[in-house]
This record gives structure tokens, C-alpha cells and sequence, in this order.
């Protein structure tokens, strides 16, 4: 399967509105994060299905990592792929990259990483990831972290 299909639950194209352009005129650090969690939304949807009970079995951030590479304007036309690193007992580590697609090609604008921890809500402690999520997490294709040939 290639990690590169624009038309599945790994790829996002945000909007890139004016609220989240700081006084730079670029895209705010702190907006990428939201990006990603978009991103997982959009991930997650595509493998369980829009409807779960989060407050029984949620997910938290447990880690965050980003590498900003080239900032991102105004109006830019982003897509972020997103894509299962690694999946654990407890957790699991998602990744992703930002391009940003125009004249000059397709331009490599952030790497970043997110572990996530299942979590009960309502019993406020970490959880097994769920069984009716394992199959398709466990199908979901392995590609190495974005830092494994970058650094």
C-alpha cells in the first residue's frame, strides 16, 4: 500500500484560515498540533467508524515531536499524511509529514511524531487498546518513523 494515495483515512488537507496565520503572516507553531489531531480524527474514523464512546475508551497525548522545516502561508494547498509508526499493549506513536503543493513542486514543511495512551475516562487510568480496534490497527501498514532517514 502506498503511503503517498491523497484519497484514504492517511491523508488530511487542512484549510489554512486566517485565525491560524500569526503576526508573521505564517501558519502558528502551536496551530500544527491541531492539524494533527485532525488528523488522527480523520485517521481514526476511517479504520472504527465515527461513532465510539470516548469517555470509555479515549485516547491521550502522551508525547508530541515536530521538526518545522519551511513555514506555511496564508492560503497555502497543504496535505498531511499520516501514518501508524508503531502499536503497542497500552499505546501507539502516529506520525506525519506536511507538504506544501505549488509552483515549485511539492515542498516538505513539517515532520512531527505523536505517541497516544488508551484511557478510560470515566475510570481515569490508562486501558488495553480496545479488541474491536486491534484488527484494524494490526492491518494498518508499519513505516518508520519520520526522523529514522532524516537525521
Amino acid at each position: 500500500m502506498d503511503l503517498h494515495q491523497p484519497t484514504d483515512h492517511r491523508t488530511y488537507r487542512p484549510e489554512i484560515r486566517f485565525g491560524d496565520i500569526d503576526a508573521a503572516g505564517i501558519v502558528n507553531n502551536a496551530v500544527y498540533f491541531t492539524y494533527f489531531e485532525q488528523c488522527r480524527i480523520k485517521f481514526f474514523e476511517g479504520m472504527v467508524g465515527k461513532t465510539w464512546d470516548w469517555h470509555a475508551a479515549g485516547m491521550v497525548v502522551a508525547r508530541h515531536a515536530i521538526d518545522y522545516l519551511r513555514p506555511i502561508p496564508f492560503g497555502a494547498d497543504a496535505s498531511i499524511r499520516t501514518w501508524l509508526v508503531e502499536l503497542g499493549a497500552k499505546r501507539m506513536t502516529m506520525a506525519y509529514e506536511i507538504s506544501l503543493h505549488g509552483e515549485e513542486g511539492t515542498r516538505l514543511a513539517a515532520r512531527a511524531e505523536t505517541t497516544l495512551v488508551c484511557y478510560d475516562h470515566r475510570l481515569g487510568k490508562s486501558i488495553e487498546i480496545p479488541e474491536a480496534w486491534r484488527p484494524a490497527l494490526e492491518a494498518e501498514p508499519r513505516f518508520p518513523s519520520p526522523w529514522a532517514t532524516s537525521r
